[in-house]
C-alpha cells in the first residue's frame, strides 16, 4: 500500500461544504500542472482537465467563420479565448474559461470593466468534460445571461445550439441539435451559420 504525503499540498477542497471560495481565495490558488485548469461556481471548485483533438482545429475554423461574419456585416464586438473569463465577484465566487465567446459592444459598454456574461459561448465538448459542460457549467451560463450557447462534440458529430429563455417564470435553455448535412444557426448574430459538414470535414 502507498501512502500518499498530503502534508505538503496546498489546501485545496472541491467541497462546497468544506469550504466555499471567493474570488480572491480562486485567483491565489497555485496552477495545476498537467495542463488541467480551476473553475469556480457558486465557491465551488471544479478541476477542468486538459481538451481532446480535435478541440484547437475546430476554434480555429469557429473563429474564422465568426470574423468573417461580423467584418462582413460590420458587427463592432470582441471574440475572446482562454484565459479570458467570465466572473462573478461575490461572497461565493464563479469563474468560467469559455473556450470561445463573442460580447458585442452593447454588452461590453453595459458591463464596463468586469466581463461577468457574454452574449454567445461555444464549448467544445471532450470525453472527459461532456457531462460538465452540459449540466452544471451550461446551467451557468443560463444564470450568468448568456443568450446563447453553441456545445460542439467531435465525438457525436454535432453542433448543440441553445437559446436562453423561460420555463414557468424561470430562466430555461431551448435546445436544437444539428447533424450531418445540417446548417447550425444563431438567434443573436442572425444570418450567421455555421455547416456541420464542412466544420468537421477531415477531423473526424
Amino acid at each position: 500500500m502507498q501512502v500518499l504525503d498530503t502534508t505538503k499540498a496546498p489546501p485545496i477542497s472541491f467541497s462546497s461544504l468544506a469550504h466555499s471560495y471567493s474570488l480572491q481565495e480562486f485567483w491565489e490558488l497555485p496552477e495545476p500542472e498537467d495542463r488541467s485548469h480551476y473553475e469556480l461556481i457558486g465557491g465551488q471548485l471544479f478541476m477542468v482537465p486538459p481538451p481532446d483533438d480535435p478541440h484547437d482545429d475546430i476554434d480555429a475554423r469557429m473563429n474564422k467563420s465568426l470574423v468573417l461574419f461580423l467584418s462582413e456585416k460590420k458587427i463592432e464586438g470582441d471574440i475572446l479565448h482562454p484565459r479570458a473569463s467570465i466572473y462573478r465577484d461575490v461572497a461565493a465566487g464563479t469563474y468560467l474559461e469559455p473556450d470561445m465567446m463573442y460580447v458585442s459592444k452593447e454588452l461590453k459598454e453595459q458591463m464596463g470593466k468586469k466581463r461577468s456574461s457574454a452574449d454567445i459561448v461555444f464549448e467544445y465538448v471532450s470525453k472527459t468534460n461532456a457531462i460538465y459542460d452540459r449540466t452544471t457549467k451550461a446551467d451557468t451560463y443560463l444564470a450568468l445571461g448568456v443568450r446563447e450557447l453553441w456545445l460542439i462534440d467531435p465525438a457525436t458529430v454535432t453542433i448543440e445550439v441553445r437559446y436562453a429563455g423561460e420555463h414557468e417564470g424561470k430562466p430555461a435553455w431551448e435546445g436544437w441539435r444539428y447533424s450531418t448535412g445540417d446548417t447550425a444557426q444563431s438567434r443573436v448574430l442572425e444570418g450567421w451559420r455555421v455547416s456541420v459538414d464542412e466544420l468537421f470535414e477531415g477531423l473526424i
